[in-house]
């Protein structure tokens, strides 16, 4: 994973073998995150409701997720 501050934005990459696989980004800013903004982090993160809820209460572990996205063709097997 590398993060990057860019102008107003944290910019968040998921690197594979020297491949970015994933980009992710949210407001510097504090606080909650509003609305629409989860919906879009998890759209972001290729994940539905469940699994996104299971990324933010911890259960999923990197190498489940690492198999969510070999799943769906994003990483290679």
């Amino acid at each position: 994973m590398s993060v990057q501050d860019r102008g107003v934005d944290r910019w968040a990459y998921l690197i594979v073998n020297g491949r970015r696989v994933v980009a992710t980004r949210r407001s510097r800013g504090s606080g909650k995150l509003p609305g629409m903004i989860p919906h879009l982090i998890r759209q972001q993160m290729k994940l539905n409701e469940e699994q996104f809820q299971d990324l933010v209460d911890c259960p999923l572990s990197r190498e489940d997720y690492l198999q969510i996205l070999r799943e769906k063709g994003l990483l290679e097997v």
